[in-house]
């Protein structure tokens, strides 16, 4: 679980500030876990993985991430805070 702060740490701030609930993940046992998970009453579920804006997804964490998604869950690669801030706000009933 690589640390990405200038990425992470004001996309995690604004979703504390705006109500979500953020949560560091690492799975026990398997690797390519996303990095956060955000949730909000009324909203879905979101899986982040930070990743900065030069780099790109492990193989693992491409082949976990198909996973989730095919188990419908919602999962984001975000390498910028401004639109990490964004697809926060898509997602949360309180702004619209």
């Amino acid at each position: 679980m690589a640390e990405i702060p200038h990425v992470q740490n004001p996309v995690i701030a604004y979703a504390k500030s705006t109500g979500w609930f953020v949560r560091r993940v690492q799975w026990i046992g398997r690797v390519g876990a996303p990095d956060a998970v955000f949730s909000k009453k009324g909203a879905p579920t979101i899986w982040i993985e930070f990743k900065d804006e030069d780099s790109d997804t492990t193989l693992m964490q491409d082949r976990e991430h198909a996973r989730m998604l095919r188990a419908g869950m919602l999962v984001f690669v975000v390498s910028n805070a401004a639109l990490g801030k964004v697809l926060l706000d898509r997602y949360d009933p309180d702004a619209i």
